[in-house]
């Protein structure tokens, strides 16, 4: 007897890092998937999918991609019975109009309202303890959030909230602090000029359900598939099964928690071609500068994945540089075969572009370090003009991003999105 599998699409435009954790996640839980991006979805590819799953990132970034025939094609996969799941910033694209798809009718709470810093581990209270989502999970489990959005709800009779925030648990920061210590989180906030008190996000709404015509979305601002977290790919399996209508992933692989990528032997540079060559020195002076932000005590390595900054100073963008053009060196090595001149040639421009960028930051980390030692430092703002100035060629003035680094990451992915597939299809995941 044939067991049919669960299908699903994975949104990768903009997502960077937590593309790369859902692909690697993905693949781990023995899941049927594709990785497609905002011109298959306007090309009208969703058809054949159970399931789209849009991972975290920036959720104004997503609409951007998706354009104005890619907002509408999701809406008409998932109102003629497709299923959304949204990841953090994935949640976030689903709200409403303002500022998403519009698959729901309510958004974010602003800022002011919020508890915009925590990252790490916190219980998730089950409001709806019978939910497929909680098999094989017992209550008072623990998941990761990292900086999560909560929803502003307006009182829908249709959403249903499956999970709630509980208890953050010690090992979890708010910004640069970590929860656990014996602080007076109120002089904290005073000094820092944001919400700081995990007690603000207790009892607030985690993961939310509701109908959008027939089909349903399930919105999750916690990373379920956060690597090496068992119980939380334990219920991603659970909501793929249950948003696919029972069906199973394509292999019968236990919830073991996701294993980051093993570290591998690196063949010598002399023996690599150019593309690959170009890939490995990217590799390396991104590792070069992560490593002088650790001499300096702006951060550590959190997770194999993830830096924890102090704040003031970017964290989750050179997490997530460094991670990209490390699965850039590693793809590209494997794959340069198969490569041709355009690749060559695009990945040397993106050489040139990163080592720019590094001598910046490495002058821009320098500035923030002195300035740190004066006392606190917004990220968003500076007495220092050298400083602002800095930020703004390198990042941008948006919270989001842009400048020279955003140019950087685009180039990236759209390098990293054939290679991946090529893996993908080797694997037979998709």
């Amino acid at each position: 007897m044939t067991v049919e599998t669960a299908r699903v699409a994975i949104c990768w435009d903009s997502s960077y890092l937590w593309g790369l954790i859902a692909y690697r996640s993905f693949s781990c839980l023995g899941l049927d998937f594709d990785l497609i991006d905002s011109s298959d979805i306007r090309a009208g590819k969703l058809d054949g999918f159970d399931i789209l799953f849009v991972p975290g990132g920036w959720a104004s970034d997503k609409i951007l991609a998706l354009g104005g025939d890619g907002a509408p094609a999701i809406r008409r996969f998932v109102g003629e019975g497709g299923s959304y799941l949204g990841c953090c910033g994935g949640a976030g694209l689903a709200l409403s109009h303002d500022s998403g798809l519009g698959l729901a009718s309510f958004g974010r709470l602003p800022t002011s309202q919020r508890l915009p810093s925590f990252s790490g581990r916190i219980v998730l209270e089950h409001t709806v303890p019978d939910h497929p989502m909680w098999r094989g999970i017992e209550p008072g489990a623990a998941f990761h959030a990292w900086w999560p959005g909560q929803f502003a709800l307006d009182g829908d009779p249709e959403v249903s909230v499956l999970a709630r925030y509980g208890e953050a648990l010690a090992g979890s920061f708010v910004a640069d602090l970590p929860v656990g210590a014996p602080f007076d989180w109120r002089r904290w906030e005073e000094i820092y000029g944001i919400n700081l008190d995990p007690e603000r996000i207790a009892g607030e709404p985690a993961v939310i359900e509701f109908p959008y015509g027939g089909g349903r979305a399930i919105l999750s601002y916690l990373h379920f598939e956060t690597p090496w977290d068992q119980k939380g790919n334990l219920v991603m399996l659970n909501l793929i099964r249950y948003l696919s209508g029972g069906k199973e992933p394509a292999l019968p692989c236990p919830a073991q928690g996701v294993k980051p990528v093993p570290e591998r032997e690196r063949g010598a540079v002399s023996e690599l071609g150019p593309a690959a060559a170009a890939a490995r020195e990217m590799e390396r002076r991104a590792w070069d500068f992560v490593h002088f932000g650790k001499q300096n005590f702006l951060w550590f390595w959190r997770t194999s994945w993830l830096l924890q900054w102090r704040r003031g100073v970017k964290g989750i963008e050179y997490s997530a540089l460094y991670g990209m053009l490390a699965e850039l060196d590693r793809l590209t090595e494997k794959y340069e075969d198969r490569l041709g001149a355009d690749f060559e040639e695009q990945i040397s421009v993106l050489l040139g572009r990163v080592d720019e960028f590094l001598n910046g930051a490495r002058t821009l980390l320098t500035l923030e370090r002195w300035a740190l030692a004066q006392g606190p430092l917004s990220p968003l703002k500076s007495d220092d003009e050298n400083i602002n100035a800095a930020r703004e060629r390198l990042f941008s003035r948006s919270k989001r991003c842009g400048g020279l680094y955003g140019e950087i990451m685009e180039r990236a992915d759209r390098l990293l999105l054939p290679l991946i597939r090529m893996e993908s299809a080797e694997a037979g995941g998709a």
